[in-house]
């Protein structure tokens, strides 16, 4: 071996390049983790043997349910409980978390095992949820805050106000139009399914109105189906256009 390969044999260890991961992780929280294996398990898909990122989205969750709730409680201060839920709703759904988190381009950088059909976007939107959980155990609440103000809420509220005042809360609508005219309306889960290839559910839902079927739809979650179940019933009854 040459003393040149002998040279860079040291310098690697001493100094040891980052990973692309490692690099583009760094750049897009603004800082360099202190417990890197977090952060690595917060990009690990459960298709992957070793430890999955699913406790961290439960905790990523709580935090930017959180973040959300307390800038629509100020942002409206004169808006009720309702409005505010169905709010944050909208900002949290996964359909909004999966394009956030394809836009920061955490779709390139998820660890998985078996290979996973990507059609099922909702893994974007868990890796997201549990990146904040990680950056809240790593960091604290203020730094978990500071992320999910600068990439889910947005500039000056931009985000969040587009959202929070979006007319797409089709179930909503039902809901009070039944209760206007005094109707019976349900919504049945008819059935479950689960495609283990594509890692992806599938659950179809039916609106009852005074014992009559009236609509029914399929999505890849419960609010999902209820939605579109939903958005077909008020087209139903031409509350709509279609």
């Amino acid at each position: 071996m040459s003393i040149l390969q002998i040279w860079r044999n040291v310098y690697s260890r001493l100094f040891p390049r980052k990973n692309k991961s490692a690099s583009f992780l760094e750049k897009l929280i603004g800082y360099q983790p202190g417990n890197v294996d977090i952060y690595k398990q917060a990009l690990t898909h459960r298709s992957n043997n070793h430890h999955s990122n699913e406790r961290l989205e439960y905790l990523g969750d709580a935090v930017i349910s959180l973040v959300i709730a307390h800038r629509l409680y100020n942002l409206f201060p004169t808006k009720g409980e309702g409005f505010l839920t169905r709010a944050r709703a909208k900002v949290v759904c996964r359909e909004h978390l999966n394009q956030v988190a394809k836009t920061l381009k955490l779709n390139q950088h998820i660890i998985t095992g078996t290979p996973i059909k990507y059609n099922s976007e909702n893994i974007f939107g868990n890796a997201l949820e549990a990146l904040v959980g990680a950056i809240y155990l790593d960091k604290g609440y203020q730094q978990a805050e500071r992320f999910v103000e600068k990439n889910i809420i947005g500039k000056n509220n931009h985000m969040l106000l587009k959202l929070a005042t979006k007319e797409v809360d089709f179930k909503s609508r039902l809901l009070e139009y039944a209760q206007a005219k005094h109707l019976n309306i349900q919504f049945n889960l008819l059935a479950e399914t689960y495609n283990i290839q594509k890692d992806q559910h599938t659950f179809i839902y039916q609106v009852i109105l005074n014992n009559q079927s009236i609509a029914q739809a399929a999505g890849h979650n419960k609010l999902e189906a209820q939605q579109t179940a939903a958005h077909k019933a008020l087209q139903s009854l031409k509350i709509i256009k279609q």
